[in-house]
């Protein structure tokens, strides 16, 4: 029942974006380069677009963007609507595909991530972006996981994907959590944190971050590990582990009506005691991922700021 659920809002979310007027005008501005490989075997999880303004003046800042689905759904297409919308604001944007659970469990994403960040480093230059200026961002799942790139681009560590993504040198000059699942690991975490509306609701939504740990990290999705750090960025940001690199500016929101809120209201005072620079964006009444219809006041006053911050980000680079 919960899968259905969630597919049918997947499905009212594609729909949405083809018929919205404003991915429409973005359509007509912009263009998109579909399907090219950032792994040379050819599957259709390792493959991203490229969306980008048709009118360019000079070199672009770039954009990363990782789409959500509690690891075990949704695509690229799903959410090329979001990429017409930074494209159509002056971004270079690579939207990419990963492996998903519970076919490919941790670390599958991660390391597919790690390798479309080596691709992107490598290639953007070629596509007329300036990497000097990049943003990794997602929502959900995709918020985990390009906060993780961006503790991968910054702690020195072991893992296959984290040793990939620091060995390019390269960070992120600001990473985008909105309405992130920032530690995967023990969901039971949430039953007395979560803003329940009613009961219902609060067993159903408990029920899906439960169902998405367990894809994601199998048997043990009940506790954090240390083998599966990686999956709860959240909980390296708090501990006491010293930076090797300084972190990027972050940019994170949440509704107050999310499962999730905790984990970013987590995040800011990590980021707080760790002197991070931050913008933190809390929306009353509203619930996981209400911006990506964009069809509320909220969702729309959740994409103007998110915007409004970028361009000030990327004009204080320029400086």
């Amino acid at each position: 029942m919960r899968r259905g659920v969630f597919d049918a809002g997947i499905r009212l979310l594609t729909l949405v974006q083809r018929l919205s007027s404003r991915r429409r005008a973005a359509v007509r501005r912009c263009d998109l380069i579909s399907d090219i490989s950032y792994l040379p075997d050819g599957k259709r999880a390792h493959l991203l677009d490229i969306c980008r303004p048709k009118l360019r003046r000079s070199m672009l800042p770039v954009l990363m963007y990782i789409h959500g689905g509690g690891f075990t759904m949704c695509s690229k297409e799903t959410h090329r609507g979001i990429s017409w919308i930074y494209a159509d604001n002056g971004y270079l944007v690579f939207n990419v595909n990963y492996r998903l659970a519970p076919k490919y469990r941790y670390p599958a994403a991660l390391e597919d991530i790690a390798a479309a960040w080596r691709w992107i480093i490598d290639n953007a230059e070629n596509y007329g972006g300036d990497t000097s200026r990049i943003v990794v961002g997602g929502e959900s799942a995709g918020g985990n996981l390009a906060l993780a790139l961006a503790v991968c681009a910054c702690f020195r560590r072991d893992e296959s994907a984290a040793r990939m993504i620091w060995d390019t040198g390269v960070v992120p000059r600001v990473v985008l959590c909105m309405c992130g699942m920032l530690q995967v690991s023990d969901p039971g975490r949430l039953k007395h944190l979560y803003p329940a509306v009613s009961l219902p609701a609060s067993g159903f939504a408990l029920g899906i971050a439960r169902d998405v740990s367990r894809a994601y990290l199998g048997f043990g999705y009940r506790a954090f590990l240390p083998e599966t750090a990686l999956a709860d960025p959240l909980v390296i940001l708090e501990s006491d582990i010293v930076s090797d690199r300084p972190m990027p500016t972050v940019y994170a929101m949440a509704g107050t009506r999310d499962i999730l809120l905790d984990d970013t209201r987590r995040l800011e005072k990590a980021l707080a005691k760790r002197g991070i620079p931050h913008k933190v964006h809390y929306y009353p009444k509203r619930g996981h991922a209400f911006h990506l219809l964009g069809i509320s006041p909220e969702a729309k006053n959740a994409w103007r700021e998110n915007l409004e911050f970028l361009s000030r980000e990327m004009r204080r680079f320029d400086a």
